[in-house]
C-alpha cells in the first residue's frame, strides 16, 4: 500500500536493499561517484540491489523498508539483506532488530552512528567504518554487542561516506560481495 521510489539495478534472487544516509533522497551513496562501486559491483556479481529513498531521519524508514521488502518477495526474493550508511545504517540495524532472526541473511552498516549492536544469531552482520570517522565512532560498540555471526572492518581513515570507505579499502565491494554469498 506505499509508494515509494526506489531504484534498482541488477537481477537475481538475493536481494540487497540500500538505505542512503541522512539528508534526504541521496542514493549517490551506492550508485554514483566512487561510492557507486559498491552498487555497481553487487549487480554485476548477481545480486538485484533496491536502494529506497527515505527521509533519512532518525525513528523513520521503516514503511519504506517494508514496501521494499515486500516487493522484492512478489518478485522472487530468496534472500533479502539490508546495506545501510551512516543514518541507513542506523534504520538497517533498528529495523532488523524488530525482525525474528534469519528472516534477513545479512544487515551491513557503513559508517553508521549505531551503538546497540544486532543480537540476532543467524543473521550475518558486517560494520565497515573509517576509526576516525566521529560519525561512526559507535560502530566498535555495536560490533562488540553483535552476536556472531559479525565481521569488522575498521579502517584508519577519517571520511564518512561509501566512496571514502572504498578510497581507503579498494576490494571493499568485493570484500561485501564474499560476505553476502556466505
Amino acid at each position: 500500500g506505499n509508494v515509494v521510489s526506489a531504484l534498482i539495478m541488477g537481477e537475481g534472487d538475493h536481494v540487497v536493499i540500500a538505505l542512503h544516509g541522512g539528508g534526504g533522497t541521496d542514493r549517490h551513496f551506492f550508485f554514483l561517484g566512487q561510492g557507486g562501486q559498491m552498487g555497481r559491483r553487487l549487480a554485476n556479481a548477481g545480486f538485484r540491489v533496491i536502494a529506497v529513498n527515505w527521509s533519512g531521519r532518525g525513528g523513520g524508514g521503516f514503511s519504506e523498508v517494508d514496501a521494499a521488502i515486500a516487493h522484492a518477495r512478489e518478485t522472487g526474493a530468496r534472500k533479502i539483506s539490508l546495506m545501510g550508511h551512516s543514518r541507513g545504517g542506523e534504520l538497517a540495524a533498528n529495523y532488523a532488530r524488530r525482525q525474528v532472526d534469519g528472516v534477513l541473511d545479512t544487515v551491513i552498516q557503513f559508517s553508521s552512528a549505531d551503538d546497540q549492536g544486532l543480537p540476532m544469531a543467524k543473521t550475518k552482520k558486517l560494520f565497515a567504518f573509517n576509526k576516525h570517522d566521529p560519525v561512526a565512532s559507535w560502530q566498535s560498540a555495536a560490533f562488540d554487542k553483535s552476536a556472531q555471526p559479525k565481521q569488522k572492518i575498521e579502517l584508519g581513515g577519517s571520511g564518512h561516506g561509501v566512496g571514502a570507505l572504498i578510497k581507503e579499502k579498494p576490494d571493499l565491494g568485493r570484500h561485501v560481495v564474499g560476505i553476502l554469498r556466505q
